[in-house]
């Protein structure tokens, strides 16, 4: 749910990125998501990426077995994926936090509404 109220500027916008949320969860089957944008109305910047504790694991098997030099620099040292701020409870409880808005619960997009 985005953090400003109904009334204010860029509330618009807000639930809009909520809804991309809703999409890029659906579309990675659970995996992963784009969170803590910042910036203004006509530039975002600084977003987070969320993903499954999975991802994680799953790229340090491939760094492990396949030697992608690129990965385990950073993966198999013990570094996380994407920063400190990817939190995977976060994508663990998207389904009971997300509050669907109109963008998600319009017929045309097909979503499950959560929440």
């Amino acid at each position: 749910k985005p953090s400003l109220d109904d009334d204010e500027y860029g509330y618009n916008l807000a639930i809009f990125l909520a809804f991309t949320q809703h999409i890029q969860y659906v579309k990675t089957d659970g995996l992963a998501f784009v969170s803590d944008y910042q910036g203004s109305t006509e530039l975002l910047t600084d977003p987070q990426i969320l993903t499954h504790q999975c991802v994680y694991f799953q790229l340090i098997l491939i760094a492990t077995f396949a030697h992608h030099s690129c990965l385990s620099s950073s993966v198999s040292d013990g570094n996380d994926l994407f920063g400190d701020g990817n939190i995977a409870s976060m994508v663990d409880d998207f389904e009971t936090k997300h509050v669907c808005n109109y963008y998600c619960k319009w017929p045309g997009f097909g979503l499950e509404v959560y929440a």
